[in-house]
């Protein structure tokens, strides 16, 4: 193997290691920076549908108070207070207008201090919700599943007379005498807003969802919206040990993101990310099938590959004309010393340039000259092989005398 395909081999193989190292640094680092992105990208995407869904508990609350301190409720208050028993109507007539104005209120209940009842709505028995302990405190009452598997929420509050003493309030304790307390009231939600937040995947991907979880009671959760895969879930209600490390984490209070590629309901490996909901002891869930997030790595190498099967050509190709060119004035030199040895003692090496391989050129020219003005001295010894020498014996056999 001469020279010029020895240097051509090194600088193909040299191009070649390098680009592949380069790849594989440049695939990990780009492979880091999109997870790195993603996981922003989810974190945000969690941030802002806790924000949305705080909006929402505020608009429930916002309507429950509205309804609570109106001017005319107040009034008919005070009327059913003294005893007028027109008030009654008067509380039904301004109550079913409210139900009927606020499209996601399914249900008003009113409870005086006696323990009577009265509602306007329709909404399935969800028992008794914990009250108020003082004025103006709304208390998240819990969430329930009627029968078509739809969620309701209830918020309570107390109810008082309008000129009530701040100093001297007293506290529901069904005693008639406490004349400071009318009653209380709950309010039963639709959960149609909270499904308008997390029905939208906007960031997701294709596989990616949202899941609100709350715990049912000590032993059970109940998941509060419609997740994009809910065809894949048995059921909306959960037993707390079977549910995934995430979400005891964030019914625990964590909020952080999890890329441990853990299993979700459909035994898919997801990253999420959590955010707690402390008001209603809420747990938010943004999550992303980790295959879907690694197709964006396997995208990048895929194209990494493509290239670096271009440039590899463009190295092999590069490297054999490179390496030939540069190892040519070598190659020239060993053609000029092989013609001068075959007795074409007039050659002369052209070179340019201040290299080792002018330096050798110039040199030899050099001895070729110095060898031509100076000829050896004496008769020129010539070599004989010993086959021509057995030949010449047998032509002449008296030389073997």
């Amino acid at each position: 193997m001469d020279i010029r395909t020895k240097l051509a081999l090194t600088l193909v193989f040299v191009s070649l290691l390098s680009m592949l190292l380069l790849g594989a640094f440049a695939y990990q680092t780009s492979s880091d920076l999109l997870k790195e992105s993603s996981i922003r990208q989810l974190d945000a995407v969690a941030e802002s549908k806790a924000r949305d869904l705080i909006k929402v508990k505020q608009g429930w609350r916002d309507q429950l108070t509205l309804i609570r301190n109106g001017s005319e409720l107040q009034a008919i208050l005070n009327a059913y207070q003294a005893g007028d028993t027109e008030s009654l109507r008067q509380l039904t007539h301004l109550v079913d207008h409210a139900v009927v104005a606020l499209q996601n209120v399914d249900q008003i209940t009113f409870t005086d201090v006696k323990g009577n009842s009265m509602s306007w709505g329709d909404a399935p028995d969800y028992g008794k919700v914990q009250l108020p302990t003082k004025e103006g405190e709304i208390k998240y009452g819990g969430a329930f599943m009627d029968e078509q598997g739809e969620v309701r929420v209830v918020l309570s509050t107390l109810l008082t007379h309008s000129d009530h003493n701040h100093d001297n309030m007293r506290l529901i304790s069904g005693n008639p005498d406490d004349h400071e307390i009318v009653g209380h009231m709950e309010i039963v939600f639709d959960t149609d807003d909270l499904d308008t937040v997390t029905d939208d995947y906007t960031g997701l991907g294709e596989t990616g969802e949202v899941v609100l979880v709350a715990l049912h009671d000590n032993d059970t959760v109940m998941v509060l919206n419609s997740p994009r895969h809910i065809g894949s879930m048995q059921s909306r209600i959960i037993p707390l040990a079977e549910t995934s490390d995430v979400v005891q984490a964030v019914l625990s209070g964590e909020s952080r993101v999890f890329l441990d590629g853990f299993n979700d309901y459909r035994g898919e490996k997801v990253w999420a990310a959590t955010r707690f909901l402390p008001e209603f002891n809420w747990g938010l869930i943004v999550k992303v099938d980790a295959s879907e997030e690694g197709l964006r790595a396997d995208t990048l190498l895929d194209a990494m590959f493509d290239i670096g099967i271009a440039l590899s050509a463009f190295a092999i190709i590069g490297g054999t004309f490179l390496g030939f060119y540069l190892a040519r004035p070598i190659h020239e030199l060993a053609v000029l010393v092989g013609r001068v040895r075959a007795g074409e003692t007039s050659l002369r090496a052209s070179f340019d340039g201040d290299d080792e391989i002018a330096y050798l050129a110039e040199s030899l020219n050099e001895l070729l000259d110095h060898v031509r003005d100076n000829p050896p001295e004496g008769p020129t010894t010539q070599f004989t092989s010993p086959t021509s020498s057995r030949d010449s014996a047998e032509k002449d056999p008296g030389n073997n005398a």
